[in-house]
């Protein structure tokens, strides 16, 4: 759980990013991974709560959220570049429902 509410913070750093770039015009904002991540975790306090493989094997997402509800989501290639694909605001967490809920 808090490995998950992590990775929310960290998205949101992502997105305050893109808000303070000017992601609206659609531009995309890309660099090294490590950068990205320092710069989510230190400038907006958010942390990946979770991330995944593309089913290609050559991209990896992520998702940073802060406890602000600030969110971003980031992909990777496996040459440590790293792009912001969305970001935004009043990220909330949902229970993961696993299996047949009845």
């Amino acid at each position: 759980m808090q490995t998950f509410h992590r990775t929310l913070v960290t998205v949101g750093l992502v997105a305050a990013t893109l808000v303070a770039t000017g992601a609206a015009s659609a531009q995309q904002v890309c660099g090294p991974r490590e950068a990205a991540k320092d710069q989510l975790e230190k400038q907006f306090k958010e942390q990946v709560v979770g991330r995944g493989l593309a089913s290609s094997g050559k991209a990896m997402f992520e998702l940073f959220v802060s406890e602000n509800g600030t969110w971003t989501v980031v992909v990777s290639e496996p040459r440590g570049r790293s792009c912001v694909l969305a970001s935004g605001e009043s990220w909330q967490h949902l229970p993961m429902l696993i299996g047949d809920p009845s």
